[in-house]
């Protein structure tokens, strides 16, 4: 099986359990918008246990239904998947002169698929017990929660700060909203602390069962065949620590001792889409030879730039992964703000965020020279309901817009050989903001474009500042980009923020990346400022024609 035939077994199963999380999370949503009307806290306290008992009932009809769907996939992928698999090796068997024994007549293979369709469906009961969220506490540690208890809590939380007048209900529906979409509904494992995405611990279930039966279908066909060697196939992007042992003829013992056949991290572990089928030497053909897979794997390897980073097949491929997860989020945050009668303007700044993350997407994969893959975003089941565009005036009126000023004037000290001391006060600032991508607010004035140039220069990260009539925020990036936090990212769409300059490590030419000048686009400002390390300076505007 190819690796994109292995991928589309899969999505049925993720289907199922991200409709059963925005099903969750919708009605999380659902029971904060019917109880921010009441008049006081003490109502809620009269409905709270009544509503929380038909929460915990509809959830548990939601988790059955899930399960039912759920095992009806695993009875489909394992009789229909696997039969395809099976009858894929027919050709073998005629070469040879031999006859294949029918798939149903197959009594010892047939005993395992039953055996693993068994131990995958009480997986997927006990993964549905033991289901939650994970939220960071005070000491920065990931704890779960179950499913119930962070029910309880969210809905304690929300209504009672709505009721106590501190916050109001746009504000309390966008941190939950933003809470649940971070973490998402999860398998936890309360003893060891492991924990996955419900979708992804759903994949991994269904395709350990099936890797297993699709190895012994494999060595079944080789001992039939009177063949100790294996062919592992080939696919684009593979991990660096594969590709020396892919696209190679192998004995069984080589599979397990070279390529890591068993193992985790080997041949048919997780996330591997290998396969190995059997070889005969004199009679099968290798699908490639040595010197092609060479070639291959050397332009695979042979970075590829965009915005100043390079990226190996492998890690462009990784990138694109991350990039759709982000989407996916995104769409989650629309579905359920919308969900809630969130004010326009914030499901407009969602929308835009999604617009340029689908730009970055795009413009990313075309450099990469990667297939745009949105299936696996539209793969969430929330179709065009998050994806429905506004009006050029609504996401116009909803965006900051730079007010009309005089060109930036920043002097800005020349930085030898790329590296800077830092003062006692640019390390103390340092220090509220350690790590890639937190930032901290301070009292305007107390922040200026020399400072961020020499944290760059320090730290060979990327630094920006945003600016209001009251505050600084200093964000600090990683090495090729400073990505903006939902909060940062709310704020310079609400009007109260202009981004005032950032910085790039690279000592090259000082030019705004494409992403730079989209951001501009989508928060509606005219120019903003672009230092460098060695003490550069230009002003980049929206249009890459204009001139900075």
């Amino acid at each position: 099986m190819t690796q994109g035939e292995l991928e589309e077994i899969q999505v049925p199963i993720e289907k199922v359990f991200r409709d059963l999380e925005i099903r969750i999370m919708d009605d999380i949503v659902r029971r904060i918008k019917i109880n921010r009307f009441s008049t006081a806290s003490a109502d809620w306290q009269i409905t709270r246990l009544q509503q929380l008992g038909m929460s915990e009932k509809e959830i548990k009809e939601w988790v059955r239904i899930a399960l039912e769907l759920s095992n009806e996939e695993i009875d489909r992928i394992f009789s229909d998947e696997l039969y395809r698999q099976y009858m894929g090796h027919g050709k073998a068997y005629a070469i040879n002169g031999m006859k294949q024994i029918p798939f149903e007549k197959n009594l010892q293979l047939q005993a395992l698929i039953e055996a693993i369709k068994r131990q995958t469906k009480d997986t997927f009961c006990n993964m549905t017990n033991s289901m939650g969220f994970v939220k960071e506490n005070f000491s920065g540690q990931i704890q779960g929660i179950t499913l119930s208890e962070y029910y309880k809590r969210t809905l304690d939380a929300a209504i009672m700060d709505i009721h106590s007048g501190a916050f109001s209900y746009q504000a309390v529906l966008k941190r939950t909203i933003e809470d649940m979409t971070k973490s998402g509904i999860r398998w936890i494992d309360y003893k060891t602390k492991i924990h996955n995405r419900i979708d992804v611990a759903a994949r991994r279930a269904v395709m350990t069962g099936f890797r297993q039966i699709q190895g012994k279908i494999n060595e079944q066909v080789a001992l039939e065949l009177g063949t100790d060697s294996y062919e592992v196939t080939y696919h684009t992007g593979a991990r660096p620590s594969h590709q020396s042992w892919q696209g190679k003829v192998w004995t069984m013992q080589q599979l397990m001792s070279v390529c890591g056949l068993g193992s985790v991290t080997g041949l048919h572990g997780a996330n591997c889409y290998h396969d190995y089928n059997a070889f005969i030497p004199g009679v099968s053909v290798r699908t490639y030879t040595d010197e092609e897979l060479e070639r291959m794997i050397k332009d695979e390897n042979t970075p590829k730039t965009y915005n100043g980073k390079e990226y190996t097949a492998y890690e462009a491929l990784q990138q694109q992964r991350r990039m759709e997860t982000a989407m996916r989020k995104t769409r989650r945050d629309i579905k359920l703000l919308q969900s809630g009668d969130a004010d326009k303007d914030a499901v407009i700044a969602k929308q835009a965020r999604y617009q340029l993350q689908m730009q970055q997407y795009k413009a990313f994969s075309k450099a990469m020279k990667l297939p745009e893959q949105m299936e696996r975003v539209y793969h969430d089941g929330l179709g065009r309901i998050v994806t429905g565009k506004a009006t050029e005036k609504e996401i116009r009126e909803a965006k900051y817009r730079l007010s009309s000023s005089k060109s930036y004037k920043r002097s800005l000290e020349y930085v030898r050989n790329g590296k800077a001391g830092l003062t006692k006060a640019r390390k103390a600032m340092l220090d509220k903001v350690p790590d890639i991508n937190s930032w901290v607010s301070v009292e305007k004035g107390k922040l200026s474009t020399k400072d961020i140039a020499f944290l760059s220069a320090y730290t060979k990260h990327e630094f920006a500042i945003w600016e209001s009539k009251h505050d600084t925020i200093l964000c600090h990036g990683s090495r090729y980009h400073c990505d903006l936090p939902d909060e940062i990212y709310d704020l310079l769409l609400s009007g109260k923020y202009k981004l005032i300059a950032h910085t790039h490590v690279d000592m090259g030419i000082l030019s705004a990346s494409a992403d730079d000048r989209n951001l501009l686009k989508i928060i509606g400002q005219k120019k903003s400022l672009l230092l460098s390390i060695d003490g550069r300076e230009v002003i980049f505007s929206q249009n890459m024609f204009d001139s900075d």
